[in-house]
């Protein structure tokens, strides 16, 4: 017959592994049903490089982006404008948030005319500031 020891053959500790398998596959899945909030690129805007340092942008919740390509096509959300038609865009964002700010992102190869046209929109409208996006040395927008 044998005798038990307790202290050698006591009850093992909890085991962990599967709470933390739980706790992983909860991670996932919450990463995988969350909607992430993203800033609007177009991606044929190339934007300017510049060296020195700026502090960043701080990107309010409610901005309005404006972006213009190299060939002075100016998109708003995905959908693209003429100058007179980009007028009423901007106006009706005025109108409904008086300290509406705006963001050019302006391709670095397209016409100074262009981001002028757009700036000329912006000021008749009401918008009380207007921001160009730039990249720094490390490829950041700022």
């Amino acid at each position: 017959m044998r005798i038990r020891d307790p202290h050698t053959e006591a009850e093992e500790p909890y085991n962990l592994v599967p709470l933390t398998d739980m706790v992983f596959n909860l991670l996932i899945f919450f990463l995988c049903a969350t909607t992430f909030v993203q800033i609007e690129k177009d991606l044929k805007v190339q934007l300017p490089k510049t060296t020195s340092a700026f502090a960043p942008l701080s990107a309010p919740p409610k901005q309005l982006i404006i972006n213009i390509r190299k060939d002075g096509t100016i998109t708003v959300a995905g959908k693209d404008y003429s100058l007179d038609g980009l007028s009423p865009v901007v106006k009706s964002a005025a109108e409904s948030n008086p300290e509406q700010t705006v963001i050019v992102r302006a391709d670095e190869q397209s016409i100074m005319k262009y981001f002028a046209g757009v700036a000329r929109t912006c000021r008749s409208a009401g918008i009380k500031e207007a921001r160009i996006v730039y990249l720094d040395e490390n490829g950041k927008e700022n």
